[in-house]
C-alpha cells in the first residue's frame, strides 16, 4: 500500500503473523517466520530454542531479504523462471538456510544482477546489506536499539541512494 504525505510516497509493511487479541499470544521469543526471509540471528540454534529475543533489527533484516527476493526472481513483477537465484533456500532448514545466508551476504551477493526492471532497488538493497554485515560480528549478533536499528538498515541506505 502506498499514498502521498506531503509530497512522498509512503509505503506501508504489514505482517500480521503474531496480530492476535488473544491472552496467550506468543512472545518475543518465539519463532515465526518463513525461513528464506527471516533474519540470520534468528537461524540459529538458540533462537530455534527460544533463546534469542526478536527485536526490530530483525523484522528490518526481513524486509530486506524479501526486497533481495523480488529483485532476483522478479520482473515487472511476474516470475522469471523456476529454479531462479535463491529458489533452494526454500528447501532448506533453518540451519542450512542461515549457512547459505551466510555465504550469500559474504561472496555470492557482489556477483549478483537484478532483474531489469529492480536495478534502481538493487543499489537500495547492496546498501542495506552493509549494515547487515556489520550486524554479524565475530563476537556474535550486535544488538542495536530500535532506532539506530531503523537508521542503519533502512533510512540511512534509503536516503543515501535518493
Amino acid at each position: 500500500m502506498g499514498y502521498l504525505s506531503c509530497g512522498q510516497f509512503i509505503g506501508v509493511l504489514n505482517d500480521y503473523d503474531l496480530s492476535s487479541f488473544q491472552r496467550d499470544s506468543p512472545s518475543s521469543l518465539e519463532r515465526t517466520g518463513t525461513v528464506p526471509f527471516m533474519a540470520v540471528d534468528l537461524l540459529t540454534p538458540e533462537a530455534i530454542a527460544g533463546k534469542v529475543e526478536h527485536v526490530y533489527a530483525h523484522d528490518a533484516e526481513s524486509f530486506i531479504w524479501v526486497l533481495t527476493w523480488v529483485c532476483l526472481r522478479y520482473e515487472g513483477g511476474k516470475l522469471l523462471s523456476k529454479n531462479g537465484p535463491l529458489d533452494e533456500w526454500l528447501k532448506l532448514d533453518a540451519i542450512q538456510c542461515r549457512n547459505t545466508k551466510n555465504d550469500f551476504i559474504s561472496s555470492v551477493l557482489p556477483t549478483m544482477g537484478p532483474s531489469g526492471s529492480h536495478a534502481v532497488s538493487w543499489k537500495v538493497v547492496q546498501r542495506c546489506f552493509m549494515g547487515i554485515h556489520s550486524l554479524y560480528t565475530p563476537l556474535g549478533y550486535r544488538k542495536l536499539g530500535d532506532q539506530s536499528a531503523f537508521e542503519l538498515l533502512l533510512e540511512d541506505p534509503i536516503q543515501g541512494h535518493l
